[in-house]
């Protein structure tokens, strides 16, 4: 099906049919609640209420615990991810992927993490107009958390995808999961890795676009889309939340900053193709 807004897809071995259903059920129920908190696509969410609001008070936990991953990979980028990239987001889509420069200017001015102010009491916008985007890792978010689910629940194997991939233990007959990556993910994917018990988050610069020319991965310190040095960066961690933040701020880095912003966390792998089509493992 669809979980906020992307491809979602659940895949069970090793148990009988009712007990996979029953699994099933329990992962369509926690994915229905977390929606209900991270959602652009819902009204009445908690993320679209604070945004129509600019202020919620008594934010859930699971919220909190998202903002506080945002901080950590925003330091570790340098500001390159940044959820309050949202206002610019919707000029550019608004406008066909070409907004005037006054638009963008007055959208950016609304751009900032640090003007997001959390606490267990209280989210407040410093400025008015400022809105949230979690999709670059709130999906990775819901997708550690029904995993988490799963394996409470005693499950050994299985694929977690909503967004970005969760893969636990292994497919019958082979050591992991075999995991394909693509630049597009209706198309046929062009690497290959084995994850097991770890996750992989993929961004590409061209994966979606505004107008088939300006990505719709934006860059929020100088508020417009970019020429990414890459095809496609695939970012593995036992994170799903973490791979999907690093990986949406690696496709606008360079190959020296992408090494360095991994370094910074422990035990992150990448596989990314260059523009020129040559591969980087690190």
């Amino acid at each position: 099906g669809v979980a906020l807004g992307a491809e979602a897809k659940l895949i069970i071995t090793g148990l009988a049919e009712a007990e996979g259903k029953r699994l099933i059920q329990l992962a369509l129920k926690e994915l229905d609640r977390l929606e209900n908190i991270f959602s652009l696509y819902r009204p009445g969410s908690t993320l679209c209420v604070l945004n129509s609001a600019s202020r919620l008070q008594s934010p859930p936990a699971e919220l909190l615990f998202v903002l506080s991953q945002v901080s950590a990979v925003h330091a570790a980028t340098g500001g390159l991810f940044d959820p309050t990239v949202q206002p610019l987001w919707q000029v550019f889509a608004e406008h066909g992927g070409s907004p005037d420069r006054g638009l963008v200017g007055a959208a950016l001015a609304k751009v900032g993490w640090p003007l997001v102010n959390y606490s267990m009491t209280e989210i407040m916008f410093a400025r008015p107009g400022m809105q949230l985007t979690l999709n670059g890792i709130a999906q990775g978010f819901v997708t550690d958390g029904i995993t988490e689910l799963l394996r409470s629940e005693g499950l050994e194997n299985a694929v977690v995808n909503i967004g970005e991939l969760s893969a636990m233990g292994r497919k019958p007959g082979t050591d992991g999961w075999p995991v394909g990556l693509a630049v597009h993910g209706d198309e046929a994917a062009t690497d290959a890795i084995e994850l097991k018990d770890r996750c992989v988050a993929t961004s590409a610069s061209m994966g979606t676009t505004f107008d088939g020319v300006n990505s719709h991965i934006i860059c929020p310190v100088i508020g417009r889309p970019v020429r990414s040095r890459w095809q496609r960066v695939s970012v593995i961690h036992r994170s799903a939340a973490i791979a999907d933040g690093l990986s949406t701020a690696a496709i606008l880095m360079d190959e020296a900053q992408l090494i360095e912003c991994m370094e910074t966390f422990g035990q992150v792998r990448v596989n990314a193709r260059r523009s020129d089509g040559s591969l980087l493992i690190v």
